[in-house]
């Protein structure tokens, strides 16, 4: 038949209807600029910045500045690169995790803002009025001569606890996957060989994932640098103070040390750009073992009675990290005031009534979250979707053969490569350096919007946009390059092609990425209390501010409605995934 072509011949048939520039070409260079102009232009004034006179306003315990952070941030990253890891090859390679709600379960407590988890567990280990250390003085006697712990959550070992707990679902997505994506048959030889689960997973698959353990570790420890709500809350109590705690100092006392700030900013950048440079020569892409093809899954390890066990250490660590701070945050927020006894004739849900109705800074904090959480993800989604799916295209354009890819004008590779570093950069800028230097370059002329709610839409596009396009490129990933070629083949337009065959196909996928930034919007902290005041409240901030005032019980009662809103976004996304899923079958 003469019709019969292969493929890879009709695509070559029109390369310059193709190739030659089109709308879609300037959309995409255009919005390309323009992420690079917000993560760069920052960045820059920071840089160039006069700080020759910072040094006076910095005090000598900077130094205990600098270790505590040190501490902090290494052992917690340490800590969940452990238990995230241990749960990922529980998932992916053993039968002592849980079908189909199994691969959830190590994220949910990503649907938990930071700074509600912390809250919770402030709540259940406050030596004085904790919930389980007044438990434990009734039941055991432990601390009831001084009334207080045998529990305290403000110090180093606490702060530990609770930073390792909110690093363990990233440290578990990138190893999961990196599971997903080797194949599994030099394992099962290792098994064949009479190797247990324990040493094939020591011997064989932690060396084959090293580069992803590496990964996952960095990027605890850029966020570790930069997170906020722990050591502002259980870093006060337990005065240990940290880098961003010290920066967000700087910048709010009377009179402000700017200057102070930008130092350590700058130097949190540096730290961030010193690990790259290690992880590129100690570590390189592509180093890792190449096991074969991908798309191979095997049975898994079988662990016997012990299997049982993994499901414990499962379902335990969503009760510690999900589960308990949840029902203690519940409780408190239905008191009337925080006291070690609870006053169970009195408990009523007026704290939520003052939240929502009674008090104009809650209800407009919530509001502009909801607004920027919303104006955010959309357009993170949209502008990460259409960098992806536009790379996607250039990337069939370039697989019609050596004749076709010396007349391309835009080499595909080379637009897939800007796409993915520029999305990427912001990913390791810690929010703390964000926010400062958003101050620096925003708040004066022409732009000087600092105090109004653009300049937090800004920062917050940037501090979310590696997520969005995170979810943009796995929801690419899966379309096949013949779609995008047929369509070539009967001169459809670039732009159509996108709208009518890969949008539909991504959309999914692009859903489940609006919702992660809703969610991370909603529940930010680190920018908000950098770049949030009186006249721009948002949730983040305005929890600081009610934790400060001791107001507790509205302080959980608000948390509680921000951790609602994003669970039920969540089950809703999952709702519509599982039902798209049904329908396909």
């Amino acid at each position: 038949m003469q019709n019969a072509q292969p493929m890879s011949t009709l695509a070559r048939l029109h390369p310059r209807e193709w190739w030659r520039w089109s709308p879609t070409d300037t959309v995409a260079a255009t919005l390309l600029a323009g992420v690079a102009f917000l993560v760069v232009y920052p960045l820059l004034r920071v840089l160039i910045a006069d700080v020759s006179d910072a040094a006076l306003g910095i005090d000598a315990s900077l130094l205990e500045v600098l270790w505590n952070t040190f501490v902090v941030v290494g052992g917690s990253s340490l800590i969940a690169l452990a238990l995230g890891t241990t749960l990922a090859l529980i998932n992916e390679r053993t039968d002592g995790g849980f079908r189909g709600i199994g691969n959830f379960m190590p994220v949910a407590p990503l649907m938990l803002p930071s700074i509600t988890g912390v809250l919770g567990w402030v709540v259940l280990c406050d030596p004085r009025v904790g919930l389980v250390n007044v438990a434990l003085r009734s039941l055991f006697g432990w601390g009831a001569e001084t009334g207080e712990g045998p529990l305290n959550i403000y110090s180093m070992t606490g702060m530990l606890f609770v930073m390792a707990i909110h690093m363990v679902p990233t440290i578990y997505l990138v190893v999961a996957a990196a599971l997903r994506n080797i194949d599994p048959s030099v394992e099962e030889a290792s098994r064949i060989c009479g190797a247990g689960p324990l040493a094939t997973g020591w011997r064989v698959t932690l060396p084959a994932i090293r580069p992803a353990l590496f990964e996952a570790w960095l990027l605890t420890v850029i966020s570790g640098i930069a997170i906020f709500s722990v050591p502002v809350i259980l870093g006060t109590g337990a005065q240990i103070e940290v880098m961003s705690v010290r920066i967000w100092s700087y910048l709010t006392s009377f009179p402000s040390n700017q200057s102070a700030a930008l130092v350590l900013a700058t130097a949190m950048l540096l730290v961030v750009l010193s690990l790259r440079i290690l992880q590129k020569y100690l570590i390189p892409a592509g180093r890792q073992a190449v096991l074969g093809g991908r798309g191979v899954r095997s049975a898994p390890s079988r662990l016997g009675p012990i299997r049982y066990i993994t499901r414990a250490l499962i379902v335990g660590y969503i009760f510690v990290s999900l589960v308990l701070p949840v029902l203690a945050l519940m409780l408190v927020s239905l008191e009337p005031f925080w006291t070690a006894n609870v006053p169970w004739d009195r408990l009523s849900l007026d704290n939520y009534e003052k939240v929502l109705t009674q008090t104009p800074t809650t209800f407009r904090a919530l509001s502009n979250s909801l607004l920027l959480a919303s104006v955010v993800a959309t357009i993170a989604m949209a502008v990460a979707g259409f960098l992806m799916l536009h790379a996607h295209q250039k990337g069939a354009g370039g697989r019609g053969g050596k004749k076709s890819k010396k007349k391309s004008r835009v080499p595909s590779t080379g637009f897939r490569g800007m796409v993915d570093f520029v999305t990427s950069l912001p990913a390791t800028i810690p929010h703390s350096l964000v926010g400062v230097s958003f101050i620096l370059a925003f708040s004066q002329p022409p732009f000087d919007i600092y105090g109004t709610i653009w300049i937090l839409l800004l920062a917050f596009l940037v501090m979310e946009i590696p997520y969005a396009a995170g979810a943009a490129r796995s929801a690419t990933s899966v379309i096949g390059h013949e779609l995008t070629e047929a369509s070539r083949i009967y001169r459809a337009s670039p732009s159509g092609t996108m709208r009518r065959i890969l949008l539909p196909l991504a959309l999914p996928g692009f859903a489940a990425g609006w919702v992660l930034v809703f969610i991370k919007v909603l529940g930010e902290v680190t920018g908000s209390a950098i770049l949030s005041g009186s006249s721009n409240p948002v949730v983040g901030s305005v929890l600081l501010d009610l934790w400060r005032q001791g107001n507790f019980p509205m302080m959980t009662a608000f948390a509680l409605i921000i951790w609602l809103i994003a669970s039920v976004l969540v089950l809703v996304m999952l709702w519509l995934n599982n039902r798209s899923l049904g329908k396909a079958r």
